[in-house]
């Protein structure tokens, strides 16, 4: 007599001598090599495992389409993104900066997480009741936290970081220069152009506590030759008078003998008047920027690409998070004993020898004047840069991104796009390095009455030697 169907323990049909004892058909070949399969994972705490390593592991033979779909999800596609970063390592500053890459890489870490759920819930379920489940639910659960805690780090930190980008990366709206020189008459009449060259106009503002406004009193033009990579810093003195501004231009018009004031006046003269500044609006970008530039690419005929705006205080920070910046000093430098928004209180001096410098200590050396004079204290701001630069060469970049992304959100606003961006720090990276340095300084220049048209044939020669890869006499 045959038991009623809702009486049938299926569980003893578990081997092919009961299922011909009870007349029935053995399984199929397929059949008993999923089970075979199966049997290898030692028992269920096994096929938890293969499941979080592998999710849709453990239950392949039983359904195999949640199981190739669990696999895709969580275990190739991942496998896959790690891979593109390897191979594309090299340009990784580039794809950290993409926020459709991040976007991506959130999904990719979600998926990793859900999938794994899914499956070790799957192969739990699929016991029967005399199978030993409560290990392995300590294990699914405990495994699932500790590959949960990673991701979901990732997706908080590509948060953090796509909201930084937004608010550095300001747009122009168009992939037009920052500024060009205009109709090529005076000042910088006679000068010949050097093609191949993207210039990008550096700034340091000195806004904290204490300060009032934003004053640039370090301004630097990083000038990089494009196929070489060679690339050139020149200071431009904050004392640098009767800047010119392009025939027709809002501050043309108001100053058409030249800025009656210090070059680093002209960001706090455009930005305390809304209706100069509104005329240099271009899209996000700041229009006191704007203004700077003009006036510095019509003046020394020569085009701007691109800014980067730089808060002192957060400089300091930036060193700080690369473990301060190392240098030879040829004598001792008085320092000011503390400078506004300082964390801690300065030596009196630094130097001679070999020395490195924290945050607050690399401001003081950059900013002083007690030692020299500003000429000098512009000589020492392109020394450290170029001295963090080439540490950042050898630095590993990707480690102190979460932080360095932290200080740049409200330190630096750049019209550079994120692939520009990227392009460079991926070439410091590489270990590109400052060629040549240059002050505007005197005797090379009359910062009280300077002649604009030398001024843009020394940035001529100074671009020449980069290019032919020669020294440049003035630097």
């Amino acid at each position: 007599m045959s038991l009623p169907p809702d009486r049938f323990d299926f569980s003893d049909l578990a081997t092919p001598s009961r299922d011909k004892a009870l007349g029935g058909e053995p399984p199929s070949t397929a059949q008993e090599g999923g089970i075979e399969a199966e049997e290898l994972i030692s028992g269920p705490t096994g096929a938890v495992l293969a499941a979080l390593v592998a999710p849709g592991a453990g239950s392949f033979f039983r359904r195999r389409g949640l199981s190739w779909s669990l696999l895709l999800l969580g275990f190739v596609i991942p496998l896959a993104a790690i891979a593109v970063a390897i191979i594309r390592r090299q340009n990784i500053t580039s794809l950290v900066l993409d926020t459709t890459i991040l976007l991506s890489v959130q999904i990719i870490a979600v998926l990793f997480v859900v999938t794994r759920v899914i499956a070790v819930v799957e192969v739990i379920r699929s016991r029967n009741e005399g199978s030993p489940r409560r290990l392995a639910s300590w294990v699914a659960c405990v495994g699932v936290i500790v590959l949960a805690l990673p991701a979901m780090w990732s997706v908080a930190r590509c948060q953090d970081l796509s909201g930084a980008i937004n608010d550095i990366f300001v747009s122009s709206g168009s992939d037009a220069p920052l500024a060009t020189p205009g109709d090529g008459s005076t000042p910088g009449d006679g000068s010949t152009p050097v093609d191949g060259f993207e210039t990008i106009l550096l700034l340091g503002g000195d806004e904290g506590p204490g300060r009032w406004g934003l004053r640039t009193d370090s301004m630097i033009l990083v000038t990089i030759h494009q196929e070489s990579g060679r690339m050139a810093m020149i200071s431009i003195p904050r004392n640098l008078c009767q800047l010119k501004f392009p025939p027709g231009s809002a501050m043309a018009q108001e100053f058409p003998d030249g800025f009656t004031q210090l070059t680093n006046a002209v960001y706090t003269y455009v930005i305390s008047r809304p209706e100069i500044a509104a005329s240099y609006a271009q899209g996000n970008l700041q229009p006191e920027v704007v203004a700077l530039a003009s006036g510095l690419s019509y003046s020394m005929d020569m085009t701007i690409d691109d800014y980067v705006l730089i808060n002192m205080q957060g400089f300091a920070e930036i060193v700080d998070a690369f473990g301060g910046v190392t240098m030879t000093l040829a004598k001792a430098i008085p320092l000011p004993l503390a400078l506004p928004g300082s964390k801690t209180p300065n030596a009196r001096s630094i130097g001679p020898g070999v020395v490195t410098m924290d945050g607050t200590t690399a401001i003081a050396f950059a900013r002083t004047r007690k030692a020299d004079s500003d000429y000098n204290r512009m000589g020492r701001q392109r020394e450290i840069l170029a001295a963090l630069a080439a540490q950042a060469s050898g630095s590993d970049l990707l480690s102190k991104f979460p932080r360095l992304t932290e200080i740049i959100s409200w330190t630096v606003r750049t019209s550079l796009s994120t692939d520009e961006f990227g392009g460079l720090v991926d070439r410091v990276r590489r270990g590109a390095r400052i060629n040549e340095s240059l002050g505007l300084v005197p005797p090379l220049v009359d910062t009280g009455n300077p002649n604009y048209a030398d001024v843009a044939m020394i940035i001529d020669a100074l671009q020449n030697a980069l290019r032919d890869n020669v020294d440049f006499p003035n630097a």
